[in-house]
């Protein structure tokens, strides 16, 4: 469990924990016990963050749009996204300081939901980063 006021070893250790999913083509299967450690990570950085960027890679438009509804929800963002008709893979990108999303073809191999956090505050540079890919249904 991470304090309210988290310290630098803190965040490092979360990104320690969180760091174990790059390079990942897909996001392992992971238990309950592990599932919940990274929504706690994920809802820490999100709480230090100024903003973050998602981006799913999914087999089809709508497994990445229910994902990145959920995964927009669990960071505190309503959104209901009105996304154009698109079959085969996907590439959906969301900047919840915008509000603004990206929606194209996918033709590699990856799956997952990855996240940027952005952070201003030089106190904060070692949360700043991408994590993932996190299973899709995560949050769900």
């Amino acid at each position: 469990m991470v304090s309210p006021d988290p310290t630098t070893a803190d965040i490092a250790a979360i990104r320690k924990r969180l760091n174990q999913f790059s390079c990942l083509t897909t996001p392992p299967d992971l238990g309950e016990a592990e599932d919940e450690q990274v929504r706690q990570d994920l809802a820490t950085f999100n709480d230090l963050s100024d903003y973050q960027t998602l981006g799913i890679c999914a087999g089809s438009l709508a497994e990445a749009k229910t994902a990145m509804e959920a995964f927009l929800a669990a960071l505190g963002v309503t959104v209901t996204l009105d996304l154009p008709a698109r079959e085969g893979a996907v590439y959906l990108k969301f900047n919840t300081l915008k509000g603004a999303w990206y929606l194209d073809d996918y033709s590699g191999q990856s799956r997952g939901v990855l996240i940027t956090f952005h952070s201003s505050e030089p106190e904060l540079e070692d949360l700043v980063g991408t994590y993932g890919p996190f299973p899709f249904a995560l949050f769900s």
